[in-house]
């Protein structure tokens, strides 16, 4: 969670607004899930209001919201790790990213996940027996939504070790190079493959937990990889600084427009037919789609949120530890207003922004500032 400069060192601000909008799009998208209409059976906490809107949401937004945020963590990634070094960069991301991600599995997943029989059941199994003999269990275990900082881990360590072995193949190039006509479409060909082989053996949304420390989405694991490389090979091309590639909003958001329409109506369609054709079908349009939201996002935030004005600047601050805190956040309210009888839609606009509000304000002035506390010791030393 680093934030980049172009060439003429003027910080990118529409990236790190992209990525604190991406995550309040997140909290969205799980507040979302608790007022699907059939929701899944292993979410958190599920009401009995509901409406099909956000089924459709859901599906949308599920497509590309991680691609982008790998998108962004690769393009930052190689600037740190060439400022900082290989050790340093290293020793960094272990406190920041890998040390958290095992204590939000050990410690935070096995709260969120008691959520789904607190919330079910009036005699739910007591917490500390449900951690010592359901949460550690094969069926039961999972990151959370900490799983993104356990794949950002790897992907880290593997361009360490790149680097390492081959610092040139990061060097960044002098003069700016735009994709060529057919760079996207193979991106996204792909890609598609990618999604299509996992899901010849599992589901779109099977979780893939195994020793404890992997989980992943087999179907979406390819295209995080591919949107992480292809941040890295963005920055190393110069696109988004001057004279650089930079996309075409009208010509990406028209895109993202046909291609979300066509994937919803092909995934309410065949929602329950598994023929392979249309599997090849689904992986193509799930890749497309994917590819057009991300660049018309991309040139949405360059041309209309490029500022550095106070709250986008303490969103972007603020982005990861809402992140790491939001499900704790979203389980609670959405938990509490069960019994509350509103129209769904303004129900769910009350949850989700106070959820959204009330994870700035935590992380803000709560944490941040016990982030900035001085060490306990150095209130005791004397000066002589």
């Amino acid at each position: 969670m680093e934030s980049a400069s172009n060439r003429t060192g003027n910080r990118i601000y529409f990236l790190d607004n992209l990525r604190a909008f991406i995550v309040l799009l997140v909290i969205a998208f799980h507040v979302s899930i608790t007022y699907m209409a059939h929701a899944p059976q292993w979410w958190y906490v599920v009401d009995t209001q509901n409406s099909s809107l956000f089924t459709l949401f859901v599906m949308a937004t599920d497509v590309y919201i991680m691609p982008i945020m790998f998108f962004i963590a690769g393009y930052f990634a190689v600037p740190v790790l060439q400022r900082k070094g290989t050790i340093v960069f290293l020793k960094d991301k272990f406190f920041r990213i890998v040390l958290p991600w095992i204590g939000g599995v050990l410690f935070l997943a096995p709260v969120i996940t008691y959520m789904i029989w607190y919330s079910r059941s009036s005699t739910p199994p007591e917490y500390f027996l449900y951690v010592k003999t359901m949460f550690f269990t094969p069926v039961i275990f999972n990151h959370a939504h900490y799983w993104f900082l356990g794949e950002l881990s790897y992907f880290f360590l593997g361009v360490a070790i790149l680097y390492t072995m081959n610092p040139a193949i990061f060097e960044r190039k002098a003069i700016a190079q735009a994709p060529s006509g057919y760079f996207f479409p193979l991106f996204g060909f792909i890609m598609a493959v990618s999604f299509f082989i996992p899901s010849l053996f599992f589901l779109p949304d099977t979780w893939f937990n195994k020793l404890y420390i992997i989980s992943l989405q087999p179907s979406r694991f390819g295209a995080y990889i591919g949107y992480f490389v292809l941040g890295i090979y963005a920055w190393k091309n110069l696109w988004f600084t001057d004279g650089g590639y930079m996309p075409r909003l009208g010509r990406w958001f028209s895109a993202a427009i046909i291609l979300l329409i066509v994937f919803l109506v092909y995934r309410v369609t065949f929602a329950d037919t598994t023929p392979l054709l249309l599997k090849v079908g689904n992986a193509a349009l799930h890749s497309y789609f994917c590819l057009a939201a991300v660049f018309a996002f991309i040139a949405f935030f360059h041309r209309y949120v490029d500022s550095s004005a106070y709250l986008w600047r303490r969103l972007s601050a603020n982005s990861y530890t809402m992140y790491y805190i939001h499900q704790l956040i979203v389980i609670s309210a959405t938990y509490m207003a069960l019994k509350i009888q509103l129209p769904v839609f303004f129900k769910y606009l009350l949850v989700a922004g106070s959820c959204m509000v009330l994870c700035f304000l935590l992380s803000e002035y709560v944490i941040g500032k016990l982030k900035r506390l001085p060490p306990a010791s150095s209130g005791n030393k004397q000066t002589i």
